[in-house]
């Protein structure tokens, strides 16, 4: 009897060691993934999503996934044409690109740009990416709410056909806000995702995007993962379900 006991607690033992040794191994695993560091080139529908540092929390509190890491070149006012014509100097984006430190670089054009000035450029940027053996993302945002709906329906067509004459994947924002208002949206949901400005995206609106792009450069899903306090627990949950929806029904479309 006794020399049962003995075993029993001898093979417990061993149990517990093996478990500590493979949680041990298993942490520096974890602790090594590599960031995806992202660049993001735009005007003022970003600062927020860099300032309140959206996209590195999101990669923080999921399980699993890669660290994010986020640089911006970021110009109010600013168009991929200007942007481009900038130049080469210290703090462009085309010199950020060149510098290589990235893995994405996601572009993003204001928001009343015409098909005829963003082609051009859209192209020029993604050749250099390109060049520069990084990874393109188009990132159409909503237009000011006073452009809805045909701003809105002006950027996704446009972000669209890029992204399949490319073959790279878009952000497609204005496409998530039309999910998120619903088919006969009330004045009070359309205004939420704005700033009082009804131009610029609030936190609301700013969350949303920070999801896409999160979903579509990691393919992973947002739902349940942390949100700015200051976002409604409910209404985050809707925003991260309307980001995944909207990113899995465009990445679709892009494939046919």
């Amino acid at each position: 009897m006794q020399m049962k006991t003995i075993r029993r607690l001898m093979a417990l033992l061993l149990g517990s060691l093996v478990l500590n040794y493979v949680l041990a191994d298993d942490a520096p695993a974890q602790q090594t993934l590599q960031p995806i560091n992202v660049l993001l080139v735009g005007n003022s529908q970003c600062p927020t999503i860099i300032s309140n540092r959206i996209l590195e929390k999101i990669a923080e509190s999921d399980l699993g996934a890669r660290p994010v890491k986020v640089g911006g070149c970021i110009k109010g006012g600013a168009s991929l044409r200007s942007h481009w014509d900038a130049g080469t100097g210290a703090g462009t984006a085309r010199a950020m690109i060149s510098g290589g430190a990235w893995d994405y670089v996601v572009v993003q054009d204001i928001y009343n740009v015409q098909e005829s000035a963003f082609q051009p450029y859209a192209r020029q940027f993604h050749a250099l990416i390109k060049k520069t053996g990084l990874k393109t993302v188009l990132f159409g945002t909503a237009s000011i709410l006073s452009d809805y709906p045909k701003g809105f329906e002006r950027q996704h067509r446009m972000h669209f056909a890029m992204g399949k004459e490319l073959g790279v994947p878009i952000v497609d924002a204005s496409q998530a806000y039309f999910r998120y208002f619903g088919v006969t949206p009330s004045t009070e949901r359309l205004e939420s995702l704005f700033a009082t400005d009804k131009a610029h995206p609030g936190l609301w609106g700013s969350y949303l995007y920070a999801c896409m792009i999160y979903s579509t450069i990691t393919q992973r899903n947002p739902i349940g993962l942390v949100a700015p306090e200051a976002i409604p627990a409910d209404i985050a949950r809707t925003l991260q379900e309307t980001a995944w929806a909207q990113h899995q029904e465009t990445a679709a479309a892009l494939k046919k």
